[in-house]
């Protein structure tokens, strides 16, 4: 993924269960991401908060995502601040960061050295079979 493409990401308006291609939940934007840049193709994900935990959950420990001790471009990344899980993609862009669609910001750019600052002190990074 280039950063023009990432950039046409950026912007994009969040909704509960959106799958794109005009708006984006978290898990929607990670599936769209993979498949249309990185020939991945991702489960679907049920859009209740309440089930997302352990729905995750259930996806690593299927095998079908491997935990990666570092970052690389195209990673799934898992954050975690507080009790609600969030996902995004890793792109090894601008020093790098993690693209995701966030509730109340829409699609941003988040340079990992930041993340901590923005609530998500605790990250995984997975690549996926």
């Amino acid at each position: 993924m280039t950063p023009e493409q990432a950039n046409a990401y950026i912007g994009l308006p969040w909704a509960d269960g959106a799958r794109g291609p005009e708006c984006f939940d978290c898990w929607g934007l990670l599936r769209w991401v993979q498949l249309h840049h990185f020939d991945l193709v991702l489960p679907d994900l049920p859009a209740m908060p309440d089930m997302r935990r352990d729905l995750y959950r259930e996806q690593m420990d299927s095998g079908a995502w491997n935990v990666i001790a570092r970052p690389v471009h195209g990673c799934g990344v898992l954050l975690r601040g507080g009790d609600r899980p969030h996902v995004g993609v890793y792109l090894n862009l601008d020093g790098g960061g993690v693209l995701h669609a966030q509730e109340g910001a829409g699609v941003i750019f988040t340079e990992r050295s930041k993340l901590k600052k923005v609530g998500y002190p605790r990250a995984s990074w997975y690549s996926f079979l």
